[in-house]
């Protein structure tokens, strides 16, 4: 299964909808016999497809069908995809003349980093490093040592030290179990999400269960009898905010404690006790919760799932905007924000030096989503409080097909980490700005 990495259960009501970050999430239980309700059950419970296949849940039954490979980075998006003149009535077409085979996963050429992605201008590779298959979200701790922890696990996920970039030699004991106690015995209902961020001394997780109640785990690396779960219902994505002496971790969700309704919230952890603020409300037409990414400069970039066809959209918010909500307790409006202009869908977004990146793509019939490109926009505070400049759309990785799937996306200071996978296994690579 390639990049099946988001579950919607479908506008039967604003409270069941959700979009999230890399991970499937499910809102709705399945009925009596089902295997699925997408392929990304399919995945978590029988391991990845045979080579060049994918899972996909047809019926409530899981079933593998072939890779369909994409001749070029945006096909089936393109105005005149589809309709070249010859499209379709060449008898060579899907073959090379020199190598005489057909291009699918099995025949197409592999670079042993990057697969089949293509990096683009501007940016290169600076090492990587094999990962564990059973990863779902990976974070790394501020430098010069980078310590890399991940939430490894399917629906009784666990928090692991990786060990230090970028000669990782993952550890065999759980540091921290995501689950709170009472959910640990659940057999079914229990969805981790594909987040993991973390504050320079703690660690953020989270969960979300049948019927849309959820909890976020907060592991305290100094002291880890400290670590703690709190409530928070339809969790999807979190990053980390700073501005001054306060830290706080954005989370994108119904609630947080005692506080509910669509938004943003903040969890205050430079509070002693910790606090919880809500900092952003979203427009009543909001379908559900999106994606969340500081810029290393403190800008946010924060975002909703927009009906009726629930594409994430996603805005720009200034330091100054979320401090000042941090600090009266008024969220602001986050459609009132600059918005940023992804130019479609998109399943996943992460820090990426002062700016973001965002997986780019679109959903197929299958609802596994089929991946275009990772582009950064660089972001910056403007002359004008609470003003925010928002750059261009920046390619830094291609998708020429979908042999090869990016399922992670964290920074390393001031850099990329991506986790990719394909034929030759899964593994991080960290990319960079030329410099």
């Amino acid at each position: 299964m390639k990049d099946a990495d988001v579950k919607r259960v479908g506008a039967r009501s604003k409270s069941l909808m959700f979009a999230t970050a890399s991970l499937v999430l499910a809102v709705a239980t399945t009925g009596c016999g089902s295997e699925c309700v997408d392929a990304y059950d399919c995945r978590n419970d029988n391991g990845p497809a045979p080579e060049g296949q994918q899972w996909t849940c047809a019926e409530e039954k899981c079933e593998t069908r072939p890779i369909q490979p994409l001749p070029e980075d945006d096909a089936g998006t393109e105005p005149d995809a589809g309709t070249e003149p010859d499209a379709g009535t060449d008898p060579d077409a899907g073959t090379d003349p020199d190598a005489g085979t057909e291009y699918t996963c099995e025949t197409a050429p592999y670079d042993p980093v990057l697969g089949t992605l293509q990096l683009q201008a501007g940016f290169e590779t600076a090492g990587s490093a094999p990962m564990p298959d059973d990863v779902l979200a990976v974070a790394v701790t501020p430098g010069p040592t980078y310590t890399v922890y991940a939430v490894r696990g399917s629906m009784n996920a666990e928090l692991y030290s990786l060990g230090i970039w970028p000669d990782l030699v993952p550890s065999t004991e759980p540091l921290f179990n995501v689950l709170a106690p009472e959910d640990r015995e659940a057999t079914s209902g229990v969805y981790p999400n594909r987040f993991l961020v973390h504050d320079a001394e703690r660690l953020l997780a989270g969960y979300t269960k049948s019927g849309a109640a959820g909890t976020v785990s907060l592991y305290d690396i100094v002291t880890p009898g400290n670590s703690s779960y709190i409530s928070s219902p339809g969790n999807m994505t979190a990053a980390a905010f700073t501005a001054d002496t306060t830290t706080a971790f954005l989370i994108n969700s119904m609630g947080l404690s005692d506080l509910n309704g669509f938004g943003v919230y903040a969890l205050v952890t430079s509070a002693d006790p910790m606090a919880s603020v809500k900092v952003a409300d979203f427009p009543e037409t909001a379908g559900g919760n999106g994606f969340s990414a500081v810029a290393n400069n403190g800008v946010a970039m924060l975002g909703f799932a927009a009906p009726p066809d629930y594409i994430n959209v996603a805005y720009a918010v200034a330091p100054s905007v979320v401090s000042a909500a941090l600090s009266s307790g008024t969220p602001f409006a986050l459609d009132a924000q600059p918005q940023i202009d992804v130019g479609s869908d998109f399943n996943a977004a992460a820090t990426f030096g002062d700016g973001v990146v965002v997986k780019r793509g679109a959903y197929d019939a299958n609802w596994i989503f089929v991946s275009t490109d990772v582009s950064r926009y660089a972001l910056s505070a403007g002359a004008t409080p609470g003003a925010v400049t928002i750059g261009a759309r920046t390619p830094v990785l291609s998708f020429v097909d979908q042999c090869t799937s990016v399922t992670q996306m964290t920074h390393l200071g001031s850099d990329l980490l991506v986790g990719i996978e394909d034929v030759n296994g899964e593994r991080l690579v960290r990319i960079r700005a030329v410099p």
